[in-house]
């Protein structure tokens, strides 16, 4: 009964991301979560008292599973260049990806009046950045890097590279998400410069 009742719970999340992100959080009900998992808004209340305690579910659940499959997978046995550049392309196709843009804009716009982007940002952004921020010390310690005083800003300035040409633009609607050699390409000018930067001498 537990294995149904954990089941239901992940549906009811699955099609409750669906609707945040195409309706917004305010356009979102109660009642239109559970007419598009299948059920009935008193079943839909037995596992979330409120609208506002399904979407911070939602974004736990965001923030831990799809978030950290950007991030959780760099080996440090493997050269450095290569393992940045796999992560810069997990990591632009993941933000740059139709579902988490939308999401993204529910939650800065949520983030006025509530702590959702706080609760966002400490389950995802956080928790990937400090993992590579971990990765880096690793390959400053080995010599893959040269030596890092701050690991947070080193990775925080990757960041920036990986995002600097494609981001903003994105978000306004100025353009679109760039293809597969595009995407190759603005990565492989980002991990260029932060192996200038911080590649060993």
């Amino acid at each position: 009964m537990r294995v149904k009742s954990e089941e239901r719970r992940q549906v009811i999340i699955d099609v409750a991301l669906e609707a945040f992100t195409q309706l917004g959080f305010e356009n979102t009900t109660m009642s239109e979560v559970a007419n598009r998992a299948g059920g009935s808004k008193a079943t839909l209340y037995n596992y979330f008292s409120s609208k506002e305690e399904l979407f911070a579910a939602v974004i736990e659940e965001f923030g831990r599973q799809r978030i950290g499959e950007a991030f959780m997978s760099m080996n440090p046995a493997k050269p450095i260049r290569a393992e940045i550049t796999r992560l810069g392309l997990n990591y632009l196709n993941f933000i740059l990806n139709p579902e988490v843009i939308c999401l993204r804009a529910v939650i800065v716009h949520e983030s006025v009046r509530t702590n959702i982007g706080r609760e966002y940002y400490r389950l995802g952004p956080q928790r990937g950045w400090q993992y590579i921020s971990q990765y880096l010390d690793e390959q400053s310690r080995s010599g893959q890097l040269r030596p890092i005083d701050n690991c947070w800003a080193v990775a925080m300035h990757l960041k920036g590279l990986l995002e600097a040409e494609v981001l903003e633009p994105i978000l306004l609607g100025v353009r679109s998400s760039p293809e597969e050699k595009e995407m190759e390409a603005i990565v492989e000018r980002a991990v260029n410069v932060f192996m200038l930067a911080y590649g060993p001498k």
